[in-house]
């Protein structure tokens, strides 16, 4: 198994998201210029800190500290709506067909219809305001984390929470869903990095002390577990190294370049 750090700089103090895709690159933070690429349009109406920001073919979807859920067409920058009805700072959003699923300071999960701005549904259960929430691959399911310490999985038709893992020791900041394992990764100010059978609940792998500081992001695809961190270093975990036939990702020598921290 592999750990390295590929180069990454950050030129602000933000802790900003950054999702990208083969024409757009949407950053929420102030001073982003990663290898030459410009801004071709600034989205501007939050009344506070953007948070996390999702997107499809369609609508890009922010979210902020000022409570709200903004949606804007991709294509021309318009806003098409603004959300409202949470009681606390919007940490998360994620967007699955024509569905948004946010999260926030107030305790609770809601989803969205990214058509019409009604919300659809909501999900009670947490003790302290959370900070991620991800859907399934086919929407069926929801899990969210944060300060409570526990992940709740939630049947996105009903609003039931089917499933409680207690899976860390101090703020859950991260999920991801990788459907087709049926894996769910989390990471958290604790250090840790764990991995959990989304259908038993049942934790199978801990990266305990992973990184130096608060994980803040951890991805996964079939064969890596990539991660972000305040240390400041973004770490791959590759679990095809030193099997033959496998090609790795970067050169042998592991690279570990920090940044000003994130």
């Amino acid at each position: 198994m592999r750990r390295s750090a590929p180069h990454a700089v950050h030129p602000d103090g933000t802790a900003q998201p950054i999702h990208g895709s083969r024409h757009i690159l949407p950053s929420a933070s102030r001073s982003l210029n990663p290898y030459g690429y410009r801004p071709i349009r600034r989205l501007q109406h939050h009344g506070a800190a953007v948070l996390d920001l999702a997107f499809d073919d369609r609508h890009i979807v922010t979210c902020s500290k000022d409570v709200s859920i903004c949606v804007w067409d991709r294509h021309t920058g318009a806003l098409l709506r603004q959300l409202r009805g949470h009681a606390g700072p919007v940490n998360a959003v994620q967007l699955r067909g024509n569905t948004i699923v946010s999260c926030s300071g107030d305790f609770r999960v809601k989803l969205w219809n990214v058509d019409t701005g009604k919300n659809i549904r909501e999900f009670v259960g947490h003790t302290k305001g959370l900070a991620c929430s991800q859907f399934t691959e086919d929407g069926r399911f929801v899990a969210s984390a944060g300060n409570d310490k526990i992940i709740r999985i939630w049947d996105a038709n009903t609003g039931e929470c089917v499933r409680e893992i207690k899976a860390h020791d101090n703020l859950v900041r991260s999920l991801h869903i990788d459907s087709v394992s049926g894996r769910l990764i989390s990471g958290s100010y604790d250090q840790d990095i764990k991995v959990f059978d989304m259908a038993t609940g049942r934790q199978l792998l801990d990266f305990p002390k992973w990184h130096a500081s608060w994980v803040l992001s951890a991805k996964s695809d079939y064969r890596r577990i990539v991660s972000t961190g305040q240390d400041p270093k973004i770490l791959i975990m590759d679990f095809g190294a030193n099997v033959q036939g496998i090609e790795m990702l970067n050169s042998a020598r592991a690279v570990e370049v920090e940044g000003e921290y994130i």
